[in-house]
């Protein structure tokens, strides 16, 4: 005889089996009292992963995080707050919301308990919403959200009083054009969630590089942001839908493409560290910002507002009148060539500055009498770096045509506009000054040749 030694190893090894999965199955009960089976198991891991959420059911979690374990949490907890705060219950009775780029669906069920009117949540893989569909009816998880497969483009003329935009932005193409069909949908209030390179980037350095010198610098503070480019493929189901290029906004770009749109109220609501501290906890090398938006019932894209900001540019320079004192000798030098024209003059500072192949980098207002140190006059004199002989001449046209000198400025003006290669901006001024001269000379056929040329010329120059 001998010890059936394999077989009582069999015996104790069932025993301990049968143990665990007893002690797994009370695990696994749902709030109705129920378990999952063995089967129901291996259905759901067939649908995962579950990696954006923890959907939960009595003693049953399913998800699987990984690395951004508690992120849909938190920012589904903003999401709340920042809503509650905005609207009272009573208003949220009457109004829609939607997800874009809802995945399997989890931010829409953890709102679902809030009074919407209409709730609606799309993803373009087919595969998120019919995984959401699975977890739900398996964990017995039942709400009143509307799942559609498809991008925002499929919403057609639809709106909804609340719109969504969770880890989306950085899967895309073009932000812009994101941004754009999300304003397009939105009627009252955006939320933004998104992954963001550091701002540490955007350095002096590089925004002396990139020449913040555009008109709406005029009118807004000096701002830029950046976007880091990657390739992605559409081999995870959270990432692009197909093998591209996609973009990693930084803070700052996003909240300007929201301003543009015409969003109001913008506000970071978690800002890239807080955002980190209170999901990664410098577990990975990854930055995020949450933002929401507002829309008034007025509000407006500020390319609307451009019109407005050419004609208050334009105007305002057109307004101002150099002084004849500073203005003659530069004229008399750069335009008539007489060499000592500035020599003993107030404008010796500003021909040493033009003429240097290196000009000391000095505040223009050094160079401006103190009589004229206004916005439009340090935005006159600090372009004529580049041509100073055209602008020069139509500063001096002005000057002339202010003190009734209309023939004089006349001549002055079709120097420049007669002139083969002139200063684009010169020419189509001296256009609107001489149509205006021939005005005021009762001259209608010459006044209109020339408004047409100013405006063949700068289509947009507000004549």
């Amino acid at each position: 005889m001998h010890t059936p030694y394999g077989r009582g190893q069999i015996r104790r090894g069932s025993s301990e089996v049968a143990q665990v999965t007893l002690i797994e199955r009370k695990r696994m009960r749902l709030h109705d009292g129920t378990t999952l089976s063995a089967q129901q198991i291996e259905e759901l891991n067939a649908h995962g992963p579950y990696s954006m959420a923890v959907w939960e059911s009595g003693d049953v979690a399913v998800g699987n995080e990984e690395g951004l374990r508690g992120r849909s949490a938190y920012f589904t907890k903003l999401i709340r707050q920042e809503i509650l705060k905005a609207f009272s219950l009573q208003e949220l009775k009457s109004f829609s919301i939607l997800d874009i780029g809802c995945n399997d669906g989890w931010v829409l069920h953890e709102l679902s308990d809030l009074p919407f009117a209409q709730m609606v949540g799309i993803e373009p893989r087919e595969k998120n919403i019919a995984k959401g569909r699975h977890v739900r009816e398996t964990l017995k998880l039942h709400n009143r959200v509307d799942y559609r497969v498809g991008d925002i483009e499929s919403l057609g003329q639809e709106v909804f009083d609340i719109v969504i935009c969770a880890g989306v932005l950085y899967h895309v193409e073009s932000i812009p054009v994101a941004l754009r069909n999300v304003r397009a949908s939105c009627k009252r209030m955006v939320f933004i969630e998104s992954r963001c390179v550091s701002s540490k980037y955007i350095t002096q350095e590089l925004m002396d590089e990139i020449e913040m010198r555009d008109l709406v610098y005029q009118f807004r503070q000096k701002q830029c942001g950046i976007t880091a480019q990657k390739f992605e493929s559409g081999y995870h189901d959270g990432s692009a839908k197909s093998a591209t290029i996609v973009n990693v906004p930084s803070a700052e770009s996003l909240i300007m493409n929201l301003a543009i749109l015409g969003f109001e109220n913008i506000d970071v609501v978690a800002d890239l560290e807080t955002y980190r501290a209170s999901v990664w906890q410098d577990k990975r090398p990854l930055s995020g910002v949450c933002i929401t938006a507002t829309l008034g019932q007025e509000a407006q894209p500020l390319a609307n507002q451009e019109v407005q900001w050419i004609d208050e540019y334009e105007k305002g320079l057109e307004r101002e009148v150099l002084p004849r004192d500073y203005l003659e000798p530069l004229y008399r030098f750069f335009c008539l060539q007489e060499a000592s024209a500035v020599l003993e003059s107030i404008a010796r500072d500003t021909h040493i500055y033009l003429t240097s192949a290196n000009p000391k980098p000095e505040p223009i207002d050094v160079l401006l009498p103190a009589s004229c140190r206004t916005k439009y006059a340090r935005e006159i004199v600090q372009n004529w770096r580049h041509s100073p002989s055209d602008k020069i001449a139509l500063e001096y046209g002005k000057l002339l045509k202010s003190e009734g000198r209309l023939s004089e400025a006349l001549a002055v003006l079709k120097s420049i506009s007669s002139k083969l290669n002139a200063d684009w901006r010169s020419v189509y001024r001296s256009f609107h000054l001489i149509s205006q001269i021939y005005h005021d000379m009762d001259s209608p056929k010459e006044a209109a040749r020339y408004r047409n040329l100013c405006l063949q010329c700068n289509a947009k120059y507000p004549v």
